[in-house]
């Protein structure tokens, strides 16, 4: 029986998804229209979660950035993921001289911390949604191929791959019906892990200034162009770490979820 963190989990994670894809119809005002004599405006019946320092609604500005940081934050995962999967499959199968250079460059890159290797990329390479991408795939795809290739060394020892081989099949073949299946359920588990990181790491990116750009709506640069005004319209910047702190709980119980139900 599915247990209340996975329902809890899909549930806000599937809210924040409609809430971004119904934004440009439920946000009650344009999140760029600029009204400076409404400025730092509390709640009101016209703005729920009142107005920045320029005016702009609140409600509005972070439903769409729902769909910036949504999409952004799943490339950032998935790019890795797909980069990782690729070259743990290749390394655990077939091993030889490309694992041993492949798995140095992965110890390589875990000698570094991880947030500060990334900063390097983002501010050489500049600030804004490609920049992030590059980052997080750069630096992602260790722990990914590390997992994949550990479960496919020991994948390949079992009799239904060994029979395949027998068989004659050809290695594409074996790796795509025998060995990637059976990575898969770890590798989602990850995944979803990995989540939780890159919508806090995005946020943080952009809190900084190597993320998304204002005038751009995003919640982390949202929160940092609040800061000064924290003690007086303090919903500026609470509202928003909320809703980054209540999307990284929902991926977070969906992973402890699929945890719990590769176990039993």
């Amino acid at each position: 029986m599915k247990g209340p963190k996975l329902w809890i989990g899909a549930g806000v994670v599937g809210l924040y998804v409609l809430a971004a894809i119904l934004a440009p119809w439920i946000a009650p005002h344009d999140p760029l229209a600029q009204d400076v004599v409404a400025a730092l405006q509390g709640p009101s019946a016209a703005h729920l979660l009142g107005t920045d320092e320029l005016g702009r609604d609140q409600l509005s500005r972070i439903l769409m950035a729902a769909r910036i940081d949504l999409p952004v934050a799943a490339l950032a995962t998935l790019l890795p993921c797909l980069l990782g999967t690729a070259l743990g499959v290749i390394c655990g199968y077939f091993g030889g001289w490309f694992d041993a250079i492949v798995m140095r460059i992965s110890d390589l890159l875990q000698a570094f911390p991880m947030y500060i290797l990334m900063i390097v990329l983002v501010f050489s390479l500049g600030p804004g949604v490609r920049s992030l991408l590059i980052s997080f795939t750069a630096v992602g795809w260790v722990v990914y191929a590390r997992l994949v290739r550990a479960e496919v060394l020991r994948i390949r020892q079992t009799e239904y791959v060994t029979a395949a081989i027998t068989a004659g099949f050809g290695a594409p073949r074996v790796i795509v019906r025998h060995v990637l299946p059976n990575t898969l359920r770890q590798t989602l588990i990850y995944l979803t892990s990995d989540l939780v990181f890159a919508v806090t790491a995005l946020a943080a990116f952009s809190f900084l200034g190597f993320g998304i750009q204002q005038p751009t709506p995003e919640w982390g640069s949202m929160i940092a162009a609040a800061q000064p005004y924290i003690t007086t319209q303090a919903l500026l910047t609470v509202v928003p770490g909320l809703v980054i702190t209540v999307l990284a709980l929902g991926f977070a119980l969906l992973g402890d979820a699929l945890q719990e139900r590769k176990r039993a």
